[in-house]
């Protein structure tokens, strides 16, 4: 507007002068008409000047507000992370809780197609972790991160700091395992040898798997004797970062004979890595974006083909 209103003003001047010079016809000597022309190009030109300077300072508004923006956008990056929530195979998820009982994930994301214990509306039966899908002998990767932590289907993780969430980083573990779900057949177990201390597979005198096909389910019966698998954890990582730790410590199998999960045992404050853990559980495993473990499988030669689910669809 203050644009329109200067040179507006400049024509205006212009005009003016020009009726000066034709009222005055040849009575002015050429002295006074000099004068005039230069007071109305001297007006013009800084007309001119002042819009010039009016668009440069524009100019360099726009130019700020686009770095600001820019600046703005790199500074608050979107987040990667989709849940997953059918697999092929069997699905390997990270079960972890800090020394504050934090950072907690207790189920795989596949559990939303678990009938005997998925409740859409709770909390609590989700995952929040970054899940492998287990189709054949090979190595894969499970991971919790600050993203898949903090929520699922719209709902906030229950087993994070209420105040903090994810800005208070996880310190030290208490639980530390990767779960398979629906591999084991249930007809041994594994775990530590009373008498001699050792860890042992024995048989397991009463299965209580029930049948059935559904292998997101953690009750049915597997297809596969833990004797004939292979395990080994290969690496761990807090925040992209190797951890190191004592493989031989680390315990493997069908740790517990109420479901059908191969279980890794990293370590677990109430299990037989508590009394010789693979590393320092309060000073390890720190960190502030995520955690991975790589491990190796062997013996599964072909994955069966499991019947198909609906696809589940979060409400949010």
């Amino acid at each position: 507007m203050e644009k329109i209103k200067k040179i507006t003003a400049a024509i205006l001047a212009m005009s003016l002068a020009c009726g000066m010079m034709a009222s005055c016809g040849d009575s002015n000597d050429s002295k006074d008409d000099s004068k005039t022309e230069i007071k109305v190009a001297e007006s013009a030109a800084a007309a001119d000047e002042s819009t010039a300077d009016e668009s440069a300072a524009d100019e360099s508004a726009a130019a700020d507000e686009s770095a600001a923006t820019d600046e703005s956008a790199a500074a608050e990056p979107a987040s990667t992370y989709t849940p997953q929530y059918e697999y092929q195979g069997y699905d390997a998820f990270l079960m972890f809780a800090d020394t504050n009982w934090f950072w907690g994930n207790w189920k795989g994301q596949g559990n939303v197609h678990n009938e005997s214990d998925f409740d859409e509306t709770d909390p609590a039966s989700y995952g929040y972790g970054v899940d492998a899908d287990i189709v054949g002998d090979g190595e894969y990767t499970v991971a919790i991160t600050k993203d898949s932590i903090a929520g699922n289907n719209g709902y906030t993780n229950p087993n994070m700091d209420a105040n903090l969430g994810t800005d208070s980083p996880a310190t030290g573990t208490v639980v530390f395992c990767v779960d398979i779900i629906g591999i084991c057949d249930g007809n041994k177990v594994s775990g530590k040898n009373k008498e001699t201390g050792e860890w042992e597979v024995s048989a397991n005198e009463k299965n209580k798997l029930k049948e059935g096909d559904n292998h997101y389910d953690n009750s049915t019966i597997g297809d596969y004797d833990i004797d004939n698998l292979k395990v080994e954890v290969t690496s761990i990582k807090c925040d992209g970062k190797e951890v190191e730790f004592d493989a031989s410590k680390i315990r493997y199998g069908n740790i517990e004979d109420n479901n059908n999960c191969y279980r890794i045992e990293i370590y677990n404050s109430y299990g037989a890595t508590a009394e010789d853990p693979a590393f320092d559980p309060l000073t390890a495993i720190n960190f502030a974006e995520s955690l991975e473990v790589t491990f190796t499988i062997e013996g599964l030669g072909e994955v069966k083909t499991f019947p198909e689910v609906d696809a589940f669809t979060p409400a949010q």
